[in-house]
Order: C-alpha cells, then sequence, then structure tokens
C-alpha cells in the first residue's frame, strides 16, 4: 500500500511538472480571422522535438466552425521525430462533428495515449494513437482544412479549446519510440521554456518525494 501511495505521489509530480501547470488555459475563437497557436517543446533519448500547431478560424456560424490548421515540425536530432497525432482535452460548446482533409482525420471522445479520453483529435496515421508511417517529419510543415459542428451555438460565447493540448510523436530519438506529452499556448507565460526529459522529470519527483519524508520523520 505504502508502494502504492509512493509511486502515485511520484506520477503525480512528473505530471505537473511536465505539464507546466495545474491551471487550465483556454484558446477562445468568436470571430473569422481570429489566430491562435500550440507549441509543443521536449527533449527525449537525444532529440530536441518542437512543433507548432496553428490555428486560423476561417468561418464561424451558430452551428459550423471552419479552420485552416497548419502543422510545423522544427524537430533535431536522432530519429526521424514525426509528429502524428494531436488532442484537445475539452471543446465547448459539445461537438457532434468533426471533419478533416488533406490526409488527416479527425475524431471526437476518443483516447489518447497517455491522457485518457479527448474531446478532439487530429492524426495522420492509422488512428489517434498513432501507428503506420504517417505524419509530420523533422523540418516538414502541413496545412489541412478542420470543420466541427455542434448542435449548441458556437456565436453565443465562441468556441473554446481548453488544455491539456496533448502530442504524440513517434520514431523519436535513438531509441525510436514515442513519446506523448502536452503544450502551451504560444504567447502565454512560461510557454517556450525547455521542457527537461521524462527520467529527468522522474528523479525531480524522487527528490521531493525524498524531501517531504525527510521532514516527516523529524516532526
Amino acid at each position: 500500500m505504502k508502494l502504492k501511495k509512493t509511486l502515485q505521489a511520484i506520477a503525480l509530480c512528473c505530471g505537473l511538472a511536465g505539464v507546466g501547470s495545474v491551471n487550465a488555459s483556454v484558446m477562445l475563437f468568436d470571430d473569422a480571422g481570429d489566430v491562435s497557436s500550440i507549441l509543443y517543446s521536449a527533449t527525449y533519448q537525444g532529440a530536441t522535438l518542437s512543433a507548432t500547431v496553428q490555428f486560423t478560424l476561417n468561418s464561424l456560424t451558430a452551428t459550423q466552425a471552419v479552420f485552416g490548421v497548419q502543422i510545423s515540425n522544427d524537430s533535431t536530432g536522432p530519429g526521424n521525430n514525426r509528429l502524428t497525432s494531436f488532442g484537445i482535452d475539452i471543446v465547448s460548446p459539445t461537438l457532434i462533428s468533426a471533419v478533416s482533409n488533406g490526409g488527416w482525420g479527425a475524431s471526437r471522445n476518443v483516447n489518447f495515449p497517455s491522457f485518457n479520453s479527448v474531446d478532439l483529435c487530429l492524426w495522420d496515421g492509422n488512428n489517434c494513437s498513432g501507428g503506420g508511417n504517417q505524419g509530420v517529419g523533422e523540418g516538414m510543415t502541413e496545412s489541412f482544412t478542420l470543420t466541427l459542428g455542434t448542435s449548441g451555438n458556437f456565436l453565443t460565447n465562441g468556441l473554446e479549446f481548453t488544455s491539456p493540448y496533448s502530442v504524440k510523436f513517434q520514431s523519436v530519438g535513438s531509441g525510436g519510440g514515442s513519446l506523448e506529452f502536452a503544450g502551451c499556448i504560444v504567447g502565454t507565460a512560461g510557454c517556450g521554456s525547455q521542457v527537461p526529459e521524462p527520467a529527468s522529470l522522474a528523479l525531480v519527483g524522487l527528490g521531493l518525494l525524498g524531501a517531504g519524508l525527510a521532514r516527516r520523520r523529524k516532526a
């Protein structure tokens, strides 16, 4: 039981460090021409992962929103470091449809690896979980159109994307594995700071946990 609580404490600490903040961040789109971008940044197995996803609201009606989406992968280092999928945790108002083109798929209410269920996932591969040899490779840029539908009203309070903003990279670094982590909104405080490798986050978690246990023994 003690071991289980210890592992849970480490996971919580690492999760908070990876995301950078426990507070949800929101992208609001309420007028044609609105633009907002997500930055994904991490280091893993010798690779520096860096990519941006830009959403441009092309048109908005009560029941339909049409976006131009551009993905730029500026990652470097060993591995192919392909960006294969990304997700929005909460979309408001609730979506009833999501359609994309340009080789990208769109799924609603699906599981995103390491993040559980997300309201919206965009993917280039077998599905939201990745697979295949698709995705945006290093130094590549891809664009597509995303059309979202709701039974509510986008015009009442606009369309909101709420964090965490998940991403999946495949063929990463020297090990060639996959990595999922959260991004941040470009232009917000702290966005763009280098994110440590997952192994480093684990060490930080163990250090903080050990310090807490030591204080308890002294008390």
